[in-house]
């Protein structure tokens, strides 16, 4: 019996170490110190990350077909208006909560978004980790909205679904009621 027992004992490591996965070049995570956080976000700050498109998660917020979508819609409305919408998510690594409004605005001017001949640009900033939301706007854009449209946009169609972590729904609605408005003053000017 205690043959019986080894033998089986043997038999069932042999096979564990069979059927167990190596994982090479597995690295531990280590977490930043504040002074290699502060370094790691100047490095944002200075060079900032290719845009890859309209919408630019780095986050990671939306699966591909929601980012599709997104891009699609923005898409479209630039190729009407001429009028250019970036969306960027960020986490928490990469901007201080305190420089997160101005993050949004060096993100609007280093990536050119708008045509320069008209500064007609806007830049929807997302951080979930933050709990934040930017609309910044080229001067521009002021003509077909202005700061408390942003609010009142913000407010009754960003924030509701945002409140229940459906960010794509949130920035699908947002979008739209962003677009919506810039669209009928937009063809008055037409």
């Amino acid at each position: 019996m205690k043959i019986f027992f080894a033998l089986l004992v043997t038999l069932f490591f042999y096979s564990a170490e069979i059927y167990g996965q190596d994982v090479p070049n597995y690295t531990l995570y280590l977490p930043m110190t504040p002074a290699q956080l502060q370094e790691y976000r100047q490095s944002i700050w200075d060079t900032l990350p290719a845009a890859v498109g309209w919408v630019n998660d780095f986050e990671g917020l939306f699966n591909d077909e929601e980012e599709k979508n997104l891009e699609k819609i923005v898409e479209h409305f630039e190729k009407k208006t001429t009028i250019e919408v970036a969306i960027i998510t960020v986490d928490s690594n990469m901007v201080a909560l305190d420089k997160f409004d101005d993050f949004a605005y060096r993100v609007l001017k280093k990536w050119g978004i708008g045509k320069i001949s008209k500064s007609n640009g806007i830049v929807i900033c997302i951080s979930k980790d933050y709990r934040r939301l930017f609309v910044c706007t080229d001067f521009g854009i002021d003509r077909y909205m202005n700061s408390y449209d942003k609010y009142k946009i913000i407010k009754k169609w960003f924030l509701p679904s945002f409140e229940k972590n459906k960010y794509y729904d949130g920035t699908l609605n947002g979008l739209n009621a962003l677009l919506e408005k810039i669209m009928k003053d937009w063809r008055k000017d037409s």
